[in-house]
């Protein structure tokens, strides 16, 4: 599966091609955008990203499509 993450601010895109949710693929954003990509596979660095900037999941109720939103960093996910 294709996820597009998006910065709000910036409009800078990245694009996770794996099967995970969009919630880890906006904490991958998250992991890369601060130049800590040696903690990409630690459950422990990863579970505390979520704890300081929470991600909330959604559908949308006009296209029925899923997406994921930090208010915190202004990233929004989307499967592609």
């Amino acid at each position: 599966m294709k996820t597009k993450v998006t910065n709000l601010l910036t409009s800078e895109e990245l694009i996770f091609v794996n099967d995970l949710s969009l919630t880890e693929n906006i904490v991958n954003a998250i992991i890369s955008n601060s130049k800590t990509t040696g903690n990409l596979l630690n459950v422990e660095y990863r579970d505390k990203i979520k704890q300081q900037f929470p991600i909330k999941e959604s559908v949308s109720t006009i296209t029925g499509k899923a997406f994921a939103y930090c208010e915190a960093k202004d990233l929004h996910a989307k499967f592609i």
